[in-house]
């Protein structure tokens, strides 16, 4: 959970970290040319992990596998992401080495991209030299309609791809008219559409450099 209020949100102005636009509703647009910072938001997300055969007995609906995570710092400084990505990188080659996938078994992955300058630049740089050519990864974010729930974004992009292996489809990533040439081979995804998944990555980049991927499979 979090609160987003006052105390929770005014810090990042001094940090230049938070959209310019007085809109909204359309200020957060990660991977676009235009993309200027990204817009705060709280709200709550549970997610219940337990052994296969627990839900079984419960008979639980199961919305995902949880397959495997990894993380990857890079302390490069206390608020930037490393220009190159280096940390994310590690975060992603970890997470497929502990699901013992390599990365063509991913079919799509949720991108932490906050909608800043160098966040968004860096995360790109770490998902081409994960995912290269002849590999299209699609990519996207989902913080455009949700804003940046800052703890909480974690845990609730999770719960998105857990929902999107169980309905199969990929969200999009709203408001992007521009999309960032440097995406170069990374296929942008800007409009949920249904999509046969069988595993998703998930990212998300703190403070201090730590960064995180985890990865389900359709259950």
């Amino acid at each position: 959970a979090e609160d987003c209020n006052f105390e929770s949100i005014v810090p990042f102005c001094g940090m230049r970290a938070l959209s310019l636009d007085t809109d909204p509703d359309t200020a957060s647009r990660s991977f676009d040319t235009s993309r200027n910072g990204f817009v705060g938001t709280g709200g709550a997300v549970c997610m219940v992990l337990e052994a296969e055969s627990e839900a079984k007995r419960r008979n639980a609906t199961s919305y995902a596998k949880f397959i495997g995570w990894g993380q990857g710092s890079d302390g490069h400084n206390v608020a930037i992401s490393h220009p190159e990505g280096r940390g994310l990188k590690r975060a992603m080659e970890n997470a497929l080495k502990d699901a013992k996938l390599s990365p063509t078994d991913i079919d799509y992955v949720n991108a932490h991209a906050p909608s800043t300058s160098i966040g968004d630049a860096s995360e790109m740089k770490a998902l081409k030299a994960t995912f290269p050519l002849p590999q299209k990864m699609k990519v996207s974010s989902t913080k455009p309609l949700t804003g940046h729930g800052l703890s909480l974004s974690s845990i609730m992009e999770a719960a998105f791809c857990c929902i999107a292996l169980k309905d199969q489809f990929i969200p999009g990533s709203a408001h992007v008219k521009n999309p960032d040439p440097e995406l170069e081979h990374l296929e942008l995804v800007q409009k949920s559409n249904n999509h046969p998944l069988t595993r998703i990555m998930s990212n998300s980049s703190g403070f201090g450099g730590a960064n995180v991927s985890v990865i389900f499979e359709k259950a």
